[in-house]
């Protein structure tokens, strides 16, 4: 018995041989396989960015107005997660009581030859690490504060001396310490100087 295929149908079934041959020789050619390793530890994302600061003083006022030096320690605290740059601006209430009082960075409060007039201290030999920019009244700490620690001591002790005769009676007045600070790196991580970062 003789079968005749017809054009069509020959050319269906050389069509499928085809498509067979084709499906066989690419999943030869081919193949994929998985492997899971477990293993123990955690991953800490690196937080944000965060620069804070406190003023941090030792503060001992005199209980009544005296010529003696009393403490007023000033240090400025790194409390954020990134090395920064600081800078603090000290005023006194009263530019009559800045004239008359004298600041020393000495740890010996009765080394008279440390003080100096509040007046002229920004152009005094400053406490190391710190430098004075009289264009924006600021000083300045040059080196970067890393997180948990703080600048020198920028101030120790101040003296006000009141003369006896010829001054308005001043009862209290407020020496105010301000503070500012930036990231010690740029966005990208290079470390910047505090000029840079102050710019």
């Amino acid at each position: 018995m003789k079968i005749r295929l017809k054009k069509k149908d020959l050319l269906l079934i050389v069509s499928a041989l085809f498509l067979t041959v084709t499906a066989y020789t690419l999943a030869y050619f081919t193949g994929s396989d998985q492997v899971t390793n477990r293993f123990n530890g955690s991953y800490r994302p690196k937080p944000d960015p965060r620069v804070d600061i406190n003023v941090t003083e030792h503060f001992e006022p005199p209980s009544e107005k005296s010529d003696d030096p009393f403490l007023k320690e000033v240090r400025i605290g790194n409390l954020g997660n990134v090395d920064s740059y600081i800078r603090v601006r000290l005023e006194f209430s009263s530019s009559e009581v800045r004239d008359i009082s004298q600041l020393s960075a000495d740890d010996d409060k009765d080394n008279e030859s440390a003080y100096v007039n509040a007046s002229e201290f920004p152009f005094s030999e400053l406490p190391e690490g710190w430098t004075y920019r009289t264009a924006d009244g600021f000083y300045y700490y040059t080196e970067a504060v890393a997180p948990g620690d703080s600048t020198a001591a920028l101030i120790k002790w101040v003296k006000t001396v009141f003369p006896d005769e010829g001054y308005e009676d001043t009862d209290e007045f407020d020496i105010y310490v301000y503070s500012e600070a930036v990231p010690a790196e740029t966005a990208s991580g290079s470390r910047m100087t505090y000029e840079e970062a102050w710019r």
